[in-house]
């Protein structure tokens, strides 16, 4: 096995640098998106504002996607904390943050990715009668809806539609593995998701359109496990399997597009 070049055979690990052509001195931290987007493109990234309500396995590779590509205010909006079940699948998650909030830990990790983007931390749960202050409290140009209340979700949307607020919304990727199925399209086509239409319900009792942009999964999925009771008061719920990859494929996507939105000075929907 050859040594790293440049580098004493014996030297210890955080002593050892890579070469001076290996990270030139002249690059820049935004060259390769600005090679595909413009300094144009770049600035109204760096303008925009965007919500992204939920961190775990979505909303954090989602948050992620965002701050990497320069968006210039990201707020994060999360009441949990980290626990161990959240590292087979959730991006901010490491050993080191167990117990800690989803919403600082992800601040610390973002400053630590790029000091020029701000992040705002959201740390409490979200209750549908909070949603219109949250709306005028902090200005916005997109939502990341990446939470899995339906009652809020639903309020969210609607208030968002009501404003004008773009809106990208994540539906049900737990039970299932399946890459290949999962799609771009409008919350009113989703067929095969329990989640997608309980939504649907809720919206039309606030006479709410359906025609909100989603990502979604055609695979119907496996049955989750049987509910588990739990201290807080809430009613149990059923618990769903995930797999590492599938909430973060969910995530990027619905940054993507929220970003292609901005871009396109237009709406990425809700407006």
């Amino acid at each position: 096995m050859t040594e790293p070049l440049n580098v004493p055979p014996n030297a210890p690990l955080n002593e050892q640098r890579l070469s001076p052509q290996d990270n030139p001195p002249n690059e820049q931290r935004d060259e390769r998106t600005e090679l595909l987007i413009g300094a144009s493109g770049m600035a109204r990234l760096r303008a925009a504002r965007v919500l992204v309500a939920g961190l775990g396995g979505v909303g954090g590779a989602c948050a992620e996607s965002l701050v990497r590509a320069g968006v210039g205010v990201v707020y994060l909006l999360d009441h949990d904390n980290f626990g161990a079940s959240n590292l087979n699948r959730q991006l901010l998650c490491t050993q080191a943050v167990i117990g800690q909030g989803k919403a600082e830990v992800a601040v610390a990790r973002f400053l630590a990715i790029r000091d020029d983007v701000k992040t705002v931390p959201l740390p409490y749960f979200l209750q549908e009668s909070m949603v219109d202050d949250l709306l005028n409290q902090y200005p916005m140009d997109a939502i990341a809806d990446c939470i899995d209340s339906i009652g809020v979700k639903a309020v969210l949307l609607a208030q968002a539609r009501a404003r004008g607020i773009a809106t990208m919304t994540a539906l049900g990727a737990g039970n299932r593995l399946d890459v290949r199925a999962v799609r771009v399209g409008t919350l009113a086509e989703v067929q095969g998701c329990g989640l997608a239409r309980v939504l649907r319900s809720r919206l039309r009792r606030l006479n709410c359109a359906l025609d909100f942009p989603a990502v979604y999964s055609t695979e119907l999925p496996q049955k989750p496990a049987p509910h588990v009771a739990n201290d807080s008061g809430v009613r149990p719920r059923a618990v769903n399997g995930t797999i590492s990859y599938m909430p973060n494929v969910f995530g990027h996507m619905v940054a993507g597009e929220i970003i292609r939105g901005l871009l396109a000075n237009s709406p990425a929907g809700g407006g």
